[in-house]
């Protein structure tokens, strides 16, 4: 599952990106030749950012790509450094659970009473679900990640 996982990720990831650069020269040739940039385009751009950065987020978290700070888990013994790995890994899905749950609650609240995007027209959720989807995707590779650490921990200490 965490190939298939990574494949979707990578896969949004580019198609997200290529998305925005294709939008972004358009509007470009769009200014240069007709004097008018396309309006619409900077309400898909945006709603791919988002995209981008949440889906980005969780594959900073697969990676071990985030910044992070390990003086005191250097220094500290194999016990405590469980107990950091838990504690930290902990925060991480618990705030990233909570960003979920509201964002779907955001979602849905769009879905009832049927917000739609101003320039598109477009139902506001089908852009917003990208939030709570991302920190899913979050949450589960932070649990990988935790359970990955303490494992190699354990065989440290074995």
């Amino acid at each position: 599952m965490s190939t298939l996982l990574a494949k979707v990720e990578n896969g949004v990831l580019i198609l997200s990106a290529s998305i925005m650069c294709l939008i972004a020269f358009l509007n470009v040739i769009s200014r240069y030749f007709f004097g008018n940039s396309l309006a619409f385009t900077e309400e898909i751009t945006i709603n791919l950012f988002v995209l981008l950065t949440f889906v980005g987020a969780a594959v900073g978290v697969r990676e071990k790509a985030h910044l992070g700070f390990t003086l005191i888990f250097d220094k500290v013994n194999e016990s405590l450094k469980k107990a950091l790995v838990l504690f930290s890994g902990l925060i991480v899905i618990i705030v990233f659970a909570l960003c979920a749950y509201y964002g779907a609650m955001m979602v849905q609240f769009q879905m009832m009473t049927n917000q739609m995007t101003p320039a598109l027209g477009w139902s506001q959720w089908v852009f917003t679900i990208g939030f709570p989807a991302g920190c899913v995707l979050c949450v589960i590779r932070a649990i990988e990640s935790m359970v990955k650490e303490l494992k190699i921990l354990k065989t440290e200490s074995d």
